[in-house]
């Protein structure tokens, strides 16, 4: 009777075990991008480094055809942070910031001095953007790292599995072939330096925006 209860219990247990096994992933997508790697080589002045990370699921496409409507309609277009008009790219952010879709999915760590190990930061940075929220159910991450070299991706790819990430795999985005969630990124990571360096218009929205969720500091 006890061996029939022991078989049975394994029987269960291995069943559960090959149903998680087979079980699909919930796919994650991380978008990230940096700022601040210039202030390191200027001693005069306050070392920041900012990694923003867009991180989305399902709703990725719905949120990447929204981000291009908001670049549109606030004029900002295409442009990167710093090449882009103050005053649209301010207009596209909160365009983002108003939209509860994007809420929760736009995550940032500021760092100060990192003694220029810019790429170890990041990656700590992508761990604790993913895992702030991590999946209740088995997930893989696939990030997109504005600018990465594909000679760094395996130092990335083992950098974030040891710091506990289910990764799927790690890409590099060219300048020229970035997306919307990539520009999104880059527009936090600027947005939350130019706050933290004292812009007055920047620390204002900043902080309405973390109040309401719509930006989370992890």
């Amino acid at each position: 009777m006890y061996a029939t209860r022991v078989n049975l219990h394994l029987s269960l247990v291995s069943r559960i075990l090959k149903i998680s096994l087979f079980m699909p992933r919930q796919k994650i997508y991380c978008y990230v991008d940096e700022s601040g790697q210039d202030t390191s080589a200027q001693t005069s002045r306050t070392q920041i480094f900012v990694v923003a990370v867009t991180v989305v699921d399902k709703e990725r496409d719905e949120l990447e055809r929204l981000c291009e409507q908001y670049e549109a309609i606030s004029k900002k277009g295409k442009f990167k942070w710093g090449k882009a008009n103050r005053i649209a790219r301010h207009r596209y952010l909160k365009l983002v910031f108003a939209d509860d879709r994007f809420k929760k999915a736009l995550r940032y760590v500021v760092f100060g001095d990192v003694k220029k190990q810019f790429d170890v930061t990041t990656i700590k940075a992508i761990a604790r953007a993913v895992l702030w929220d991590k999946p209740k159910f088995p997930y893989a991450v696939l990030v997109y790292v504005d600018g990465l070299s594909r000679d760094k991706r395996h130092s990335y790819s083992a950098g974030l599995r040891d710091l506990g990430v289910s990764l799927y795999q790690i890409r590099g985005v060219a300048r020229d072939e970035s997306s919307p969630l990539t520009r999104l990124a880059d527009a936090l990571a600027g947005f939350v330096r130019d706050a933290e360096t004292g812009e007055s218009e920047a620390q204002i929205l900043l902080e309405l925006a973390k109040r309401d969720g719509e930006v989370v500091e992890v």
